[in-house]
């Protein structure tokens, strides 16, 4: 975030001052949050995108604004609520939008109007191809695999393998699009005559967010595979867990008798609106930045 480390400094020690709380524990390798920060987290979340909406409405001029609903996992990609804001700002444009990662349906959400539009990732193009309602924009095919477990897992004293994978609890959260389909690393496993022994969660969620991903992971038992680069990137913000490449030969191995998964940009046919294409572009442009 380009901020000094005095600065940085001279904030949490502000912030240390109002909360009457030490914040942080010092290990080896820097600060780990302490129990009561954890519990702040979600709460300063809510402020700062609640501080972004007010943001976007003052900035917006006297021309009513197209509001602009759109779908996206909270595991895809970096920053995209300041890159699209500071988009918008910088073309002058009468638009305010809504970011999603929640939906029952969503194609059926893209085709009734509720969301305008949707980044997807999805293993089975004719799924969406299928779909005579939507205008479907592949993007980015996602070509990496990415382990996440706790820092003090079993499988870190082993050899990170596919069948030791297989050995742990698992995590599915590629948010797949037919909630009844396998993600890749349970039909791999099933290819194999595996047991994929799946990790309870909590079904009220249609999709995980990335700060859940600590939630079931950090019990040193359950292990996840991920698409996403901004699981490996953003590491650092979720401490207590491991995230690492998987090798490009295993990842190859799964990958051998299916595909890989791949983005697309969703949207109903039929709309002819200037503003929604705009931010097409905008998002398409911003995925290619940022996503591998």
């Amino acid at each position: 975030m380009n901020i000094p480390a005095p600065k940085v400094s001279r904030c949490l020690q502000h912030a240390r001052m109002i909360f009457n709380d030490p914040l942080f524990i010092r290990k080896k390798h820097g600060l780990e949050p302490n129990e009561f920060t954890r519990q702040l987290y979600p709460i300063v979340k809510e402020l700062v995108q609640c501080s972004e909406s007010l943001y976007q409405l003052n900035q917006s001029n006297t021309k009513a604004a197209t509001n602009i609903v759109i779908y996206i996992s909270e595991l895809l990609i970096q920053h995209l609520s300041q890159q699209l804001s500071s988009a918008i700002s910088d073309a002058q444009l009468a638009i305010s939008y809504e970011l999603r990662n929640d939906s029952e349906d969503i194609l059926d959400d893209i085709a009734n109007g509720l969301i305008d539009l949707a980044v997807l990732s999805e293993s089975n193009p004719l799924l969406l191809q299928a779909d005579t309602r939507l205008e479907v924009v592949p993007l980015k095919t996602l070509q990496h695999l990415y382990l996440l477990c706790g820092l003090n897992h079993p499988i870190m004293q082993q050899q990170i393998s596919l069948a030791n994978i297989a050995s742990y609890p698992y995590l599915s959260a590629f948010s797949q699009i037919d909630k009844r389909s396998p993600d890749p690393f349970e039909l791999y496993c099933r290819q194999q005559k595996w047991c994929c022994h799946l990790a309870p969660t909590d079904h009220s969620q249609s999709s995980l967010g990335f700060y859940d991903l600590f939630r079931y992971l950090s019990d040193d038992k359950t292990v996840s595979l991920l698409p996403f680069n901004k699981v490996y990137e953003q590491s650092h913000l979720l401490p207590g867990l491991h995230v690492c490449c998987l090798s490009a030969i295993d990842t190859e191995r799964l990958y051998q008798d299916q595909s890989y998964p791949r983005l697309y940009l969703i949207s109903a046919k039929g709309q002819p609106n200037l503003h929604i294409s705009w931010m097409k572009q905008e998002i398409t442009s911003l995925i290619n930045q940022s996503v591998h």
